[in-house]
């Protein structure tokens, strides 16, 4: 699923839910059919991950997602053939990548970044390599034809959310409060005059995510100027506990994913024009 798409599904509504999860959780098999779940429930886009040992931006559910991928023994080779599953199976719903510098360091930036873009990824978010070390990574994204995410956070200064906008071709990826990923009550009520700031500052579309759980949090971030909300935490969540409560019933972790996918969805509003992406 190329960046082009990605641009297409951005201009054709200025207000996305995306779910994140990690890719082989808790099995490949699994994870493909997630992903078709939660498309057909109204997911414009998705935002996955690639499991890995020593995560920095991680919170606990997430990571213990990470930790079930890795012991269904899924590698970057593996989490790279999911994701082609995943374009099969959800041909136009456009595919971001969140993985780690470790990982495309190992691999090589070209390697990766071909691999990446064959597998189905629109865009790379590596939250690990920062604006000022990003340059190579960036114009091997761009000779792909991969988008390039770059993370901004509730600290970062003015002059440097320009700057990070204009390197970034995809979207800017804005942490909803400083620290690690899940819920964090302390920040609730700043989250949406932070948005607020941050697309005074930025030109391009912007993705929030970081302890957004609740229809009220996603019309916030919609309301305050950002195109996607991310929901990952709170997913990973129910699909945790539906592993555990009914071990070995498919249908009913679809069907509980699926059911705290679309809780969300009644505060997502489709705006009244959409403004022309010409």
């Amino acid at each position: 699923m190329s960046l082009a798409r990605l641009h297409e599904v951005l201009c054709q509504s200025r207000q996305h839910v995306s779910p994140f999860l990690m890719l082989g959780d808790p099995t490949p098999d699994v994870c493909v059919a997630l992903c078709r779940e939660l498309v057909a429930a109204g997911a414009s886009m998705l935002e996955l991950g690639l499991p890995y040992a020593d995560p920095s931006a991680d919170g606990p559910v997430v990571q213990a997602a990470g930790m079930r991928a890795r012991k269904a023994g899924v590698s970057t080779d593996e989490a790279l053939q999911t994701l082609a599953r995943v374009r099969a199976a959800c041909p136009d719903t456009p595919c971001n990548l969140l993985v780690y510098g470790n990982l495309v360091h190992a691999r090589g930036y070209a390697r990766f970044c071909a691999d990446a873009v064959a597998a189905g990824a629109s865009s790379l978010l590596v939250p690990d390599i920062p604006l000022e070390e990003g340059a190579v990574l960036r114009r091997i994204c761009r000779e792909h034809g991969l988008g390039n995410v770059l993370l901004a956070g509730p600290r970062t200064p003015n002059k440097r959310l320009a700057a990070i906008a204009a390197e970034s071709d995809a979207f800017v990826y804005l942490a909803g409060h400083q620290g690690i990923t899940g819920a964090n009550a302390n920040m609730a009520e700043c989250r949406a005059a932070l948005v607020a700031r941050v697309r005074r500052y930025i030109d391009v579309p912007m993705c929030v995510g970081f302890g957004l759980s609740s229809p009220q949090h996603i019309q916030e971030v919609h309301g305050a100027g950002a195109e996607v909300a991310v929901v990952g935490s709170h997913l990973l969540r129910v699909l945790s506990h539906a592993l555990q409560e009914h071990p070995g019933d498919l249908a009913h972790l679809l069907a509980a994913v699926r059911t705290a996918f679309q809780q969300l969805l009644p505060a997502f509003r489709q705006p009244k024009e959409i403004p022309s992406c010409s």
